[in-house]
């Protein structure tokens, strides 16, 4: 598969490009990044409690999901949205078509497919569900059946 792995900016949904960083260079120097309002790149392994008081000080985050077996990114997405109230954006990168509505479900709020799925409908996948039967970070669109 032809993967995005990190990109160097993407694109908010206000059409403006944010610089990323990666995790690692958020923690060596926070300070100065804070400054550039820049976007990081969290990994499924990356230690997301050590940024967890730093939230406002980040325009967006992008949780990588290229590892299609690694459900860490829908623990990230969850603690951001839901559990820290993060209200930036949270954008899935190397996503996978058919893990679009799980991703959703998780707070992820817009996403960049992986290439090879280029030309395809995602909304077949993203709007996939009418009904669901747990209560999720969002449930847009969704009814709860009990």
């Amino acid at each position: 598969m032809d993967e995005i792995k990190n990109p160097s900016y993407l694109i908010n949904k206000d059409y403006e490009s944010i610089n990323l960083v990666t995790f690692d260079e958020w923690i060596e120097d926070s300070e100065k990044l804070s400054k550039l309002g820049v976007g990081i790149i969290l990994k499924p392994q990356d230690d997301i409690y050590s940024i967890q008081e730093q939230l406002e000080l980040i325009e967006l985050i992008a949780l990588d999901f290229s590892n299609f077996d690694d459900g860490r990114g829908y623990t990230q997405a969850y603690l951001l949205s839901k559990r820290w109230k993060y209200v930036g954006e949270i954008i899935a990168i190397n996503a996978h078509l058919d893990q679009l509505q799980f991703m959703i479900r998780s707070g992820i709020t817009s996403y960049q497919l992986l290439e090879s799925y280029k030309g395809s409908i995602d909304e077949d996948y993203s709007h996939g569900f009418s009904l669901c039967y747990q209560a999720a970070a969002n449930n847009n669109g969704l009814h709860l059946q009990y």
